[in-house]
């Protein structure tokens, strides 16, 4: 299996609120922090009017694996990537890493697809995206 490169990360700050009974991070709260990870790369790389215009991506399918817990005294990053471009869609590849120990505390696995806001309809990924992703990840898909 190839490994991912991640060119993009994103500094996650761990609240008190985030800690569940048994002193780790609740792992509903993890998926919030891909959530953070995912907006931003999205912003970052393609720009603010990703969210803002009628051309958009949604989330269709995330599948994570909780590797090992979060503290409230760690210093976590989420790493992003986007690992496949289709014609409608995109995989994008994630981990939550701890930055002391560099230790994977979990991956997430998600497809999002192009939507139109205003016929609520899906749409094939805009040659744009499709360019500032390729040159951002450094691939041609």
């Amino acid at each position: 299996m190839k490994e991912t490169t991640f060119n993009h990360s994103t500094p996650v700050q761990i609240r008190f609120n985030d800690i569940d009974g048994l002193g780790h991070v609740n792992n509903t709260i993890i998926q919030e922090y891909f959530d953070l990870g995912r907006m931003y790369y999205m912003t970052e790389v393609l720009g603010k009017t990703i969210f803002a215009s009628d051309e958009t991506l949604i989330v269709v399918n995330i599948n994570t694996d909780f590797l090992t817990p979060i503290y409230l005294k760690d210093t976590i990053e989420v790493k992003t990537a986007i690992v496949g471009l289709g014609t409608k869609s995109l995989k994008m590849e994630q981990q939550v890493v701890c930055n002391a120990t560099q230790t994977v505390k979990a991956t997430c696995s998600s497809v999002m697809v192009g939507f139109n806001k205003t016929t609520e309809e899906g749409l094939e990924l805009l040659p744009a995206w499709r360019k500032t992703i390729s040159q951002y990840e450094g691939k041609d898909f």
